[in-house]
C-alpha cells in the first residue's frame, strides 16, 4: 500500500472506488477528505454509516486526521464499541506538489469474520446441496448482514438489516453464547423449517461477534404428519364400517342358521303329512272296500237290506272324495317338499357364505387394526423428523 498518493490523482480513486464499492465483500465506505472536511463519498448497497457523510468534520483523533499529520498511510482495526460495529479503517494521505499532507482518501470495511468474508463464494453452492433447497443467513449482533436462498427455497422476510429479535433463534445464540437448534411452525414463515445457528467469535475465540445460521424447509415432515393423519382418519372410519358389517355379518350369520334350522323342522313336518296322508289314504281305501262289501250284503238281503245300501253307497262315495282329496294333498306335499328342499339348498349356501364373510371380515378387522397401529407409528416419526 502507497504510503503517499498526490491529490491529483484524486479522480482515479473515485474510479477504483466506484469499482469496488460493488464487489467487496461486506461492503465499504470510500471517502476523499480535503482539510478535515468529507468532500466526497462513495459506499456499498449493503454497507454505510451516516456518522460518514459528505460535508462532515473530522476530529483531530480520527485515523484520517492523524494519517495527514503523520503523512503516511495508516490501518486500523476500530473496536465496536466506538461506532456499534467492528471496522477495519484504511486512510492514505493525499499530498500536493510540496509532499505536504492536504487531505485523505480513507476506506472504511466491516470487519468480517472469515465465515463472512468466504461467504459469497461458498454459500450458493452449499444452499443447492440440501434436496429441498436451504437459506444461509450470517448476523453480526444485531441483524442480518448476508442471506444466500437456493432456488427451491428461501425466506421472504429474511433479508439484509433485517433487525434481530427475541424470538429469533440468533438471538439466543448470541445471547446464550452457544448453539441453538429449533423448529419453527408455519405460523412464522409460512411453511415449518429447521433452524440452526452457530456463534461466531472474533480473533481470540472467546468474544461473539455474530452468528451463522442455516434454514431448512420441513415440507417433508409436515406432508408426512397430515398423510399420517389423514391415514389414521381414514383407518378409524373403515375400522367401524368393517366393524359394523362384522356385526351385521354375525347377525346374517345367525339368522341364516335359525332359518336353516326352519328349513329342517318344515322338512320333518312335511315328511309327517305325508305319513298322515298315507294313513288317511289307507282308511279310504278299506272305508271303499268296506262299502263295496256293505253293498253285496245289501243287495242279498233285498229289501230289507235297502236302507243298508244307501248307507254304503255313502261310505263309497266318502271313500272316493277321500282318494280324490288325498291325490290332492299329495300333489300340495310334493310342491311344498320341492320348494322346502331347493330352500334347504340356498339356505344351507346362504348359511356357508355368511359365515365365509363373518370370517373375512374379522380378518379385515384385525388388518385393520394392524394398519392403524402403523399409522400412529407413522404419525410419531412425523413429529420426530
Amino acid at each position: 500500500m502507497a504510503d503517499q498518493v498526490h491529490i491529483k490523482h484524486a479522480n482515479i480513486l473515485k474510479l477504483v472506488a466506484e469499482l469496488q464499492s460493488g464487489i467487496i465483500s461486506g461492503g465499504a465506505i470510500f471517502l476523499i477528505i480535503e482539510g478535515r472536511t468529507i468532500k466526497w463519498k462513495i459506499a456499498s448497497k449493503n454497507f454505510d454509516m451516516e456518522i460518514f457523510s459528505v460535508g462532515s468534520v473530522l476530529k483531530e483523533t480520527s485515523m484520517a486526521a492523524r494519517a495527514m499529520n503523520e503523512n503516511k498511510a495508516l490501518v486500523e482495526k476500530v473496536p465496536r464499541a466506538l461506532y456499534g460495529v467492528r471496522l477495519i479503517t484504511v486512510a492514505i494521505p493525499l499530498v500536493d506538489d510540496a509532499g505536504r499532507a492536504v487531505g485523505a482518501f480513507s476506506i472504511v470495511m466491516p470487519r468480517l469474520h472469515p465465515i463472512a468474508r468466504s461467504f459469497p463464494d461458498f454459500a450458493p453452492m452449499i444452499v443447492e446441496l440440501f434436496p429441498e433447497g436451504a437459506f444461509l443467513y450470517i448476523s453480526d449482533l444485531t441483524k442480518i448482514i448476508l442471506i444466500q436462498p437456493s432456488h427451491k427455497f428461501t425466506l421472504p422476510n429474511m433479508h439484509v438489516g433485517y433487525e434481530l429479535k427475541e424470538a429469533d433463534i440468533a438471538y439466543k445464540t448470541i445471547h446464550a453464547g452457544k448453539a441453538h437448534t429449533a423448529a419453527v411452525g408455519a405460523e412464522r414463515y409460512g411453511v415449518p423449517v429447521y433452524v440452526e445457528n452457530f456463534p461466531l467469535y472474533d480473533d481470540t475465540g472467546k468474544e461473539i461477534v455474530g452468528t451463522l445460521g442455516v434454514v431448512i424447509p420441513k415440507k417433508v415432515a409436515e406432508t408426512l404428519s397430515g398423510m399420517s393423519g389423514n391415514l389414521a382418519n381414514s383407518i378409524t372410519d373403515i375400522s367401524a364400517t368393517i366393524e359394523h358389517i362384522a356385526n351385521n355379518a354375525t347377525n346374517i350369520n345367525q339368522n341364516e342358521h335359525d332359518l336353516y334350522q326352519y328349513v329342517k323342522a318344515v322338512t320333518n313336518m312335511v315328511d309327517k303329512i305325508n305319513d298322515v296322508s298315507g294313513f288317511i289314504s289307507s282308511v279310504a281305501n278299506q272305508s271303499k272296500m268296506l262299502g263295496l262289501n256293505a253293498a253285496i250284503e245289501a243287495s242279498r238281503a233285498g229289501e230289507a237290506g235297502r236302507g243298508f245300501s244307501v248307507v254304503a253307497g255313502e261310505i263309497q262315495k266318502l271313500a272316493n272324495q277321500s282318494n280324490e282329496t288325498v291325490v290332492q294333498i299329495k300333489s300340495l306335499i310334493q310342491n311344498i317338499k320341492n320348494n322346502v328342499n331347493e330352500v334347504d339348498k340356498r339356505s344351507s349356501i346362504s348359511l356357508q357364505a355368511s359365515e365365509e364373510q363373518a370370517s373375512a371380515t374379522q380378518e379385515i378387522s384385525a388388518s385393520i387394526e394392524e394398519l392403524s397401529a402403523m399409522a400412529e407409528e407413522l404419525n410419531i416419526l412425523a413429529k420426530e423428523l
